[in-house]
């Protein structure tokens, strides 16, 4: 016999070829508007923040004679380590001239006083702005206090203290007069490390908003980023690139939010954005680590699974403690458990140095075997990297002055580098969905092709049928055998679970029903006889078959079941119904079935009804089942229709309680036949 396959088909090769040009133009296009996507709200937020920015400008216009710009502060400044505010009329020879921001300083003690000349005319509503200092702060115009930030003297804790920035109002009457800073800090940095400015309250805050608006931006573009990779992961349980992106994405708008000025003006609690700012930094280093793991697909043993647990469990440790500082708080209004954040925040460092490392050397060898998302996301976190190893040098007292200014920079190229990824990825699951369709389309044809679109003539029978696939291909199975002019062969069968390899497995069922044709009259050798052909071929997957042979001349129905619902005998007249009492093992597990043959009589006021139990299961949206009683229920008020009229009107109740076809468990198969005079 001619081998036949789909290659040999005529006009196959010209439909391959067209239908791997459709795929790889939809993927392309696909490609392209989800790019199209993310740059039209990316250009929409700019525009925004843009418009915000210019509409400051453009009123600032009007009070410019009002309100100068904010000038720089840093020259004719002193500092000393020994000063007291008591000793203020007292010499001053312990003071040293410096020029802000203050550089790399031998720290002789916690405590560092720092002075200057205010300018002989003030601007109306005089203030300081200074952006980095370390850390806390009291501020006296000769020996008066005019503004403060927790006195480590006198409020909570000494070894910890949050740091922000700083808009210090000054009276108007300060004018020529000397401002004296004190500042504290149990870090290795201390005192002011960024430039300092005096103008209006009006400009500062105009200046505070304009300084901050790329971090505000990438904020902004990061949070929509990890809004819509949510979103997609809501959508799509199975894809954890985007869980694991989406949650690095937020927490970079908490930790940038962290670094700009703005954050005080909108709400002023320096100890949640503290708190905010060590959450985020330590879980979105963990959800970094376990989008590349997924995104590389290592296992949970590998190194970068083993680094993954180790983050999340460092990050999980963190927020115990800091939770536990929170009540602390709230209950003795002291936060002494800080000095154990201070203790295993050094250990944090180490830890992101490390992962830092680990992860470019992944990259750096994925790189080298071709990886083209490695190659991607290295030009991304290679700037990053550096940034943040340099604040990691910082804070464990190796450097000075801190880059976190630019850090802002590198995440954004980060996120952008991490977006072309995941659109790649999206891209390759889109062309994969799209081959996976058209192989689910050719499994639909095929399977049509098995099933027979319309019963066989018979003088003496009416037989209807009714199909419906959970999915675009089923596991369910039917199909006629005319013998003669009086005899005729009906098996339905239901493979386990559904989809393409229940549909293959109803494709052999088929092929071993008519290899048994010799048997067609005895149903239960002819289960025996395709339990023979089909065992240990399944792969696994098992059969319910149920056969009946007809025969008009005699007035005999045989049953023979291996597992399947019984077949259905109606009374039309009276309405009353009972079971054939076939049994067997189902196909496929047994070397022999023990099914046997039931033998019924037949006459013209008998309907019989085969069905897969796909109708039984079918859920409605509480989750019910349609079960037995409703089947029973639909079969009798259909008695006095013509079997197709009476399958369309059993199917269409089964649809109706399972929301037309959506809570449907399992395929579904009906057959109706009656017997005519």
């Amino acid at each position: 016999m001619q081998k036949i396959s789909f290659t040999t088909l005529p006009h196959f090769s010209y439909y391959h070829k067209m239908l791997h040009m459709y795929k790889t133009i939809s993927c392309y296009s696909t490609m392209l508007n989800t790019y199209k996507g993310i740059v039209r709200y990316i250009l929409y937020t700019l525009l925004v923040l843009s418009l915000s920015v210019t509409g400051c400008k453009i009123i600032s216009l009007g009070q410019s004679t009002i309100y100068n710009d904010p000038e720089p502060f840093t020259h004719n400044w002193e500092y000393s380590w020994e000063f007291s505010i008591q000793n203020i009329n007292r010499g001053d020879s312990n003071w040293q001239k410096v020029t802000l921001p203050l550089p790399h300083m031998n720290k002789q003690s916690n405590t560092i006083w720092l002075r200057t000349t205010l300018p002989a005319t003030l601007p109306m509503h005089p203030a300081i702005y200074i952006r980095e200092l370390y850390l806390s702060v009291v501020v006296y115009v000769d020996a008066k206090p005019i503004y403060s930030f927790w006195d480590l003297d006198t409020q909570y804790s000494r070894e910890f203290i949050a740091k922000k920035s700083h808009v210090i109002p000054i009276p108007d009457d300060a004018a020529g007069k000397k401002i004296y800073f004190k500042i504290q800090s149990n870090y290795q940095v201390i005192g002011i490390t960024s430039p300092v400015f005096i103008g209006s309250e009006y400009s500062l805050i105009k200046h505070i908003i304009v300084s901050d608006f790329d971090n505000i931006s990438i904020a902004v573009i990061a949070f929509f980023i990890g809004f819509f990779a949510l979103m997609i992961f809501i959508a799509n349980r199975k894809q954890w690139e985007y869980f694991y992106f989406g949650f690095f994405a937020l927490f970079q708008v908490l930790y940038i939010t962290n670094y700009t000025s703005l954050r005080d003006l909108l709400f002023d609690a320096p100890l949640l954005w503290i708190y905010l700012w060590l959450l985020s930094s330590v879980w979105s280093s963990s959800m970094f680590i376990g989008f590349v793991k997924v995104i590389l697909n290592y296992s949970q043993k590998s190194i970068l699974g083993i680094l993954f647990l180790i983050n999340i469990a460092y990050a999980t440790f963190e927020s115990l403690i800091l939770l536990s500082t929170i009540g602390e708080l709230h209950i003795t209004g002291t936060i002494k458990t800080s000095a154990l954040i201070l203790q295993i925040r050094y250990m944090f460092q180490y830890l992101l140095a490390a992962d830092s490392i680990i992860i470019i050397s992944i990259f750096i060898q994925k790189l080298k075997q071709g990886n083209k998302d490695a190659a991607i996301l290295l030009a991304g976190i290679f700037v990053l990297c550096i940034t943040v190893l340099h604040a990691v040098a910082v804070a464990l007292g190796f450097f000075s002055r801190d880059f976190h200014l630019y850090i802002h920079w590198g995440v954004f190229i980060l996120l952008i580098t991490l977006s072309i990824i995941l659109i790649r990825q999206y891209t390759l699951m889109q062309e994969k969905i799209a081959l996976s369709k058209a192989d689910m389309n050719i499994a639909r044809n095929i399977q049509q092709s098995i099933i027979p679109l319309n019963p066989p003539y018979h003088k003496n029978l009416i037989i209807a049928a009714e199909y419906i696939p959970a999915e675009i291909v089923g596991g369910d199975f039917f199909d006629y055998a005319p013998i003669s002019d009086h005899e005729i062969g009906i098996i339905i069968a239901d493979i386990t679970g559904h989809g393409v390899s229940a549909a293959l497995i109803a494709s052999m069922c088929k092929i071993a029903f008519h290899s048994s044709s010799d048997v067609f009259t005895n149903p239960q050798a002819l289960l025996e006889k395709i339990n023979t052909i089909l065992l240990n071929k399944t792969a696994g997957q098992l059969l319910s078959v149920l056969y009946l042979y007809i025969n008009t001349s005699t007035n005999t129905l045989v049953a023979s079941s291996a597992g399947h619902p019984r077949c259905i005998i109606v009374d039309t007249p009276s309405g009353e119904y009972y079971e054939l009492h076939t049994r067997g093992r189902i196909i496929g597990a047994f070397d022999k079935l023990n099914c046997n043959n039931v033998v019924h009589a037949i006459h013209p006021n008998i309907r019989t009804i085969l069905y897969t139990d796909g109708i039984i299961e079918a859920l409605n949206n509480s989750r019910v089942m349609y079960g037995e009683n409703n089947f029973i229920k639909a079969i009798k008020q259909a008695l006095h229709l013509e079997p197709p009229e009476a399958c369309s009107y059993i199917k269409n109740d089964v649809l109706s309680w399972a929301s037309n076809n959506q809570s449907l468990l399992d395929d579904i198969t009906l057959i109706v036949i009656d017997i005519t005079s």
